[in-house]
C-alpha cells in the first residue's frame, strides 16, 4: 500500500524541472490533483538516440531487470493493442528489505514504435478507480523525447499515489536514458 509523507504531498503541481520541448536538457517530472479522487504524474527525459533506438531498449522486456532498478521490471503476454498482458513491477521494499515485486495483469494500449500502457482498474483494498499509464517516444530532431504518464482517477489515494510514483518514473526515465545512450 502507498502511503504519503508531507513532503510528498507538499510537492503536489510542483513543476520540478525544465518543460519537454525539444530543446530541453534536463528531465522534467510534475504531479497536479485534479481532484480529491484525480491526480496527474508526467515525466519526460530527452535522449541522445533515434526513437528506433529507445523503442528497442523499452519494449526489450527480456533484458529490463539489468538495467531498471525499480517499477518497470518486465512484461509478458500479447504484445499488441487490447493484447492481455502480465507487467512486472517493484513497489519499494518489503519489510525485510527485500524488493516488493508485484506481477499486475494488464490489457495493453499499443502502438508500434511510439507508445505502450495501460488503463486497467485499481484493486479495492487500495482505493478502487484505475490509472492511465503511458510510456511514449516522440521523435525530438536528432533526438527522442521519452515520456511516462500516469493518470489515477477515483481513487481517493491519487495524489499521494502519484507523488510517489514521480521519483521512481523519473528513475527509470534515467536509467532508460542511460542504457539507450550506452548502446548507441
Amino acid at each position: 500500500m502507498f502511503f504519503a509523507t508531507s513532503a510528498l504531498a507538499a510537492a503536489i503541481s510542483t513543476q520540478l524541472s525544465a518543460d519537454t520541448s525539444c530543446d530541453a536538457t534536463l528531465m522534467h517530472g510534475n504531479i497536479a490533483q485534479i481532484s480529491a479522487t484525480h491526480a496527474t504524474v508526467d515525466t519526460s527525459v530527452l535522449i541522445d538516440a533515434t526513437p528506433a533506438e529507445v523503442w528497442a531498449i523499452l519494449t526489450d522486456f527480456e533484458a529490463m531487470a539489468g538495467w531498471s532498478s525499480g517499477t518497470l521490471q518486465g512484461m509478458t503476454g500479447n504484445l499488441e493493442d487490447g493484447g492481455q498482458v502480465t507487467i512486472i513491477f517493484i513497489f519499494g521494499t518489503t519489510e525485510d528489505g527485500q524488493p516488493n515485486i508485484m506481477t499486475i495483469p494488464h490489457t495493453l494500449i499499443y502502438e508500434e514504435g511510439s507508445v505502450i500502457g495501460w488503463s486497467d482498474p485499481f484493486p479495492e483494498d487500495i482505493g478502487g478507480g484505475h490509472d492511465n499509464h503511458l510510456y511514449r517516444v516522440e521523435p525530438c530532431g536528432d533526438q527522442t523525447l521519452f515520456v511516462q504518464s500516469d493518470e489515477v482517477v477515483g481513487n481517493p489515494y491519487a495524489a499521494n499515489f502519484v507523488a510517489q510514483l514521480l521519483p521512481m518514473y523519473q528513475a527509470f526515465n534515467a536509467e532508460l536514458k542511460a542504457e539507450v545512450e550506452g548502446q548507441s
